[in-house]
């Protein structure tokens, strides 16, 4: 029975991982070996589109992505004074040794193997049993689930580098022990097999067909919209060819020219947004990433790098508005006392901030220097705002059309050979003014309160729900930003891009951050503002158990087993 469960693992995972985790899982559907293929297409397709983790964070996952990649990106640093934070030695404060260490590590790979992938090879096993019509009809689906396919191995392979990828799921042709294929492998074969189905997607239209109507039904990402699919596989390509901008810039104007001169849809206007609402509300403080952001309520104090060098508050009130970006105050509110005042990564400068925010002789100065405030009912500085962020019908943003924008303005400065058609000012202007248009519209929108069913926990800071300010006035601010963007030379431009992106992922979109931060490091260095304190890590090792379940095919990758080692579309 144990050789059976073991060959089992490698069946319904495809993978060398065979976690205590999952064992009572797989024992189960051991039990009854059909319990995959016996399945429905439909209900294979939507079990994948829900899987913890994937389209959106659960808690646990989320929990350590708040105390760990937050620092590490510069997201957002607590008071360092009382614990030696701002004291320590530099690089000495790391995020993998401590008990977050092996979750982080483990986490995203089982999510996907164990977890996410184990329908996708049966999707399209079942596919290839019909045949005629109803293989016609079901092809949507499985174009659809690869698309997903391709959102989930991107994301790995940016984590670990070299990964299972071709022989992923491979038991099912009799590869139990997969090999690990390189970065590169893995982004061309992403890349061309998009660009199969987005061809397949466009101008797809549902038939009356029991399959077709069943799919607005399971498909609970995009609500059935097959244009949709297809503006997200795009708006994918994009993102997979800008990660080649550094290491193989050739292939990078390729997929941008094709995407550009066939006028491939993307994911740009504002009902384009990709997202996944959460539907249970009874249990968003029990497994849903809501948990997370509220028992991590100290790694989410507002950096002082946003607040003043990105959002240009850097008079306080008296900053003139059009110099004002209006995120600020629906991305944060306002501390105990109505001020914007963000806080600067761990080490002396946090110090001296601290000192000259509340000098000898302000009442609040010893407890300012020894922390003793609640971040959460007497805030002594902005946090992120829990009027947008404890909006508990908002989508978690999976792709937005702000992200497309900045993106297409990279490549029209990178590559205007094959992008010289876009305009990245234009391009620029509309990434930011759609992000303030969704941001405001997520924090104005939000009906939750703290005696609401779920509610907000413990309070809301008066002014965190804030009016959008007048199409005027934004209007007024996108001139002034358009006018900065337009002087700054080619790599301020790309920079500056960089930093919008922080800004408008921030705190839901860490993994991306970190990736495109990791693009970057080689032409224009360290781009976050993050503490000197904190170890900087390139990539995650494999889980602790890879090297024994799947030894001979680890051998190929051992050498790049570590936090340290970039990853090959770095170039570095």
């Amino acid at each position: 029975m144990k050789y059976k469960v073991t060959l089992l693992s490698y069946l319904l995972v495809g993978m060398g991982i065979f976690g205590t985790s999952c064992k009572k899982e797989l024992e189960d559907k051991f039990q009854k070996p059909n319990a995959l293929t016996d399945a429905s297409i439909e209900t294979l397709f939507t079990g994948t589109l829900q899987t913890w983790g994937l389209y959106q964070p659960v808690y646990g996952d989320e929990y350590h992505n708040l105390r760990n990649m937050n620092r590490l990106l510069g997201l957002g640093y607590y008071n360092g004074e009382t614990d030696g934070k701002n004291t320590a030695p530099d690089g000495s404060i790391t995020m993998y040794n401590d008990w977050s260490g092996g979750t982080l590590r483990n986490t995203l790979y089982n999510r996907v193997y164990v977890d996410s992938y184990k329908n996708i090879p049966v999707i399209n096993l079942k596919l290839g049993n019909l045949s005629g019509e109803e293989r016609d009809n079901y092809s949507v689906y499985v174009n659809c689930i690869n698309i997903t396919r391709a959102f989930m191995f991107q994301r790995v392979t940016d984590v670990y580098n070299s990964i299972p990828y071709t022989e992923a799921g491979g038991a099912y042709d009799g590869k139990f022990w997969p090999k690990y294929d390189t970065q590169k492998e893995i982004y061309y074969d992403m890349l061309a097999q998009l660009k199969t189905i987005a061809g397949k997607l466009h101008g797809y239209t549902l038939n009356q067909s029991q399959a077709h109507k069943n799919f607005p039904v399971y498909d609970i990402l995009n609500d059935g919209s097959v244009a949709k699919w297809e503006k997200f596989c795009n708006s994918l390509r994009l993102r997979m060819a800008m990660r080649l901008s550094v290491v193989d810039p050739a292939k990078a104007q390729e997929v941008i020219g094709e995407l550009l001169s066939t006028n491939a849809p993307m994911v740009t206007d504002a009902a384009d947004l990709v997202g996944m609402a959460t539907k249970e509300k009874s249990r968003i403080f029990e497994v849903y990433w809501y948990r997370s952001f509220n028992e991590r309520v100290i790694d989410q104090v507002a950096p002082y790098f946003l607040v003043n060098d990105v959002f240009g508050y850097t008079n306080g009130p008296s900053t003139p508005a059009n110099q004002v970006d209006p995120r600020l105050y629906v991305l944060f509110q306002p501390n105990k006392d109505g001020k914007y005042i963000g806080e600067k990564p761990w080490g002396p400068e946090q110090t001296a901030h601290i000192d000259a925010l509340w000098p000898v002789g302000n009442p609040d100065r010893q407890k300012a220097k020894t922390w003793d405030y609640d971040d959460n009912t007497n805030p002594f500085f902005s946090m992120y705002n829990k009027m947008t962020f404890y909006n508990f019908d908002r989508k978690f943003p999976v792709f937005t059309p702000s992200e497309t924008h900045l993106l297409l303005a990279e490549a029209a400065l990178r590559f205007p050979g094959v992008a010289g058609g876009i305009n990245p000012v234009q391009e620029y202007k509309t990434a930011i003014a759609q992000s303030i248009d969704w941001m405001y519209s997520v924090n104005n929108s939000n009906q939750y309160s703290v005696s609401s069913t779920p509610s907000i926990p413990l309070n809301v800071v008066p002014g965190s729900q804030y009016p959008k300010p007048a199409q005027a006035v934004i209007d007024a601010f996108l001139t002034t930003k358009s006018a900065y963007f337009t002087g700054l030379t080619k790599d301020g431009k790309i920079k500056e891009i960089f930093y919008q992106k922080f800004a408008h992922l921030n705190i839901l979109g860490q993994y991306e951050i970190w990736a495109e931060a990791r693009r970057l490091r080689k032409e224009y260095g360290n781009l976050l503002p993050n503490s000197t304190k904190m170890k900087w890590i390139e990539r995650f090792m494999y889980p602790e158990n890879e090297p024994s379940v799947n030894p001979e095919k680890f051998d190929a990758v051992k050498a790049q087993n570590d936090y340290f080692t970039p990853v090959w579309w770095t170039g570095r």
